[in-house]
């Protein structure tokens, strides 16, 4: 039975009208046991419950949930996951900023069918019993943005789609027996997922010329708060940062490869070899022939 709530009456999204309805383009996989969808941006879904376990994992950005345990909503960060029970209620949705997600729906057959293939799951029923956040290491993330990265069409992808959503779902019950249980993320570490997600996104891009205006529309928060946030946290600008991250990128293509200094200052974002040598002398006081010459004389000596 579903727990009373206060907040009017949860509605039911059963396992099976979750892979009906679900858009073949966000659903990693599914069959009659367990099924992995993909959540994006906009993301929300008031009180609800279903009739199998879920696993919330945020790939970017932050989730607030609300349940029955703490109806004030807790956050959930990428360096945790949660598990809801089948019938607790809860209310789920995307924090600020550019957001993603991956949720796992069990059914009951499927524990009970882990439970004879792969051991004893008492210990993971245990500590399922009411929601539950648990700290997540890195084999786990790095399951998780394989099965988001598969396309859904092309030969074989079924297969691997559903092969990664398998080891996903079994690495997360290993996760749960094993692992540390944690409280839900702060608002501050909101803020640090946030800026984190933004940093990624610039080192991806030191290429690029993104206007604030851009990262507004992308991350989803005004520009006053990104960049006051921004600066808090790190201590730089957003320019600042960019600047930096593109100097260290062409250090280590100076010292690293052959390819000449106006190629170089293309592929980290400058117009020409000339402003590369303009910014550098201006942060350290040596050019890029210089920076080069040097890392040839170590690697002689």
């Amino acid at each position: 039975m579903v727990a009373a709530v206060t907040l009017g009456t949860p509605m039911l999204r059963s396992f099976e009208k979750l892979c009906r309805t679900a858009n073949a383009d966000l659903l990693i996989a599914a069959d009659s046991e367990h099924a992995a969808v993909v959540g994006g941006n906009d993301y929300a879904m008031p009180w609800h419950w279903h009739d199998c376990l879920m696993f919330i994992l945020p790939s970017r950005g932050a989730i607030e949930l609300k349940h029955e345990g703490q109806r004030e909503g807790t956050w959930l960060s990428q360096d945790r996951f949660a598990v809801v029970p089948a019938d607790r209620a809860h209310a789920t949705q995307a924090g600020l900023g550019s957001h993603s997600h991956v949720a796992m729906y069990v059914t009951h057959p499927a524990i009970q069918r882990l439970d004879k293939e792969i051991g004893s799951l008492k210990e993971f029923r245990r500590r399922t019993q009411a929601t539950a956040l648990f700290r997540r290491t890195s084999r786990l993330r790095a399951l998780q943005e394989l099965s988001g990265r598969v396309e859904a069409s092309g030969y074989g992808n079924a297969g691997v789609r559903r092969g990664l959503s398998s080891a996903l779902l079994i690495q997360c019950i290993a996760e749960v027996m094993a692992g540390e249980a944690v409280s839900g993320a702060s608002h501050r570490e909101h803020a640090v997922a946030l800026v984190d997600d933004l940093k990624d996104y610039l080192t991806q891009h030191i290429d690029q010329n993104i206007p604030l205006n851009a990262l507004e529309a992308r991350f989803g928060v005004s520009r006053r708060h990104m960049t006051r946030l921004f600066r808090e946290l790190t201590g730089s600008s957003i320019g600042e940062f960019q600047q930096k991250v593109r100097l260290e990128a062409a250090c280590e293509l100076l010292n690293t490869t052959d390819l000449p200094i106006g190629e170089i200052a293309f592929r980290v974002g400058f117009d020409s070899g000339a402003a590369l040598a303009h910014a550098m002398r201006r942060e350290s006081g040596r050019s890029p022939s210089e920076i080069r010459k040097r890392a040839a004389r170590s690697i002689k000596n």
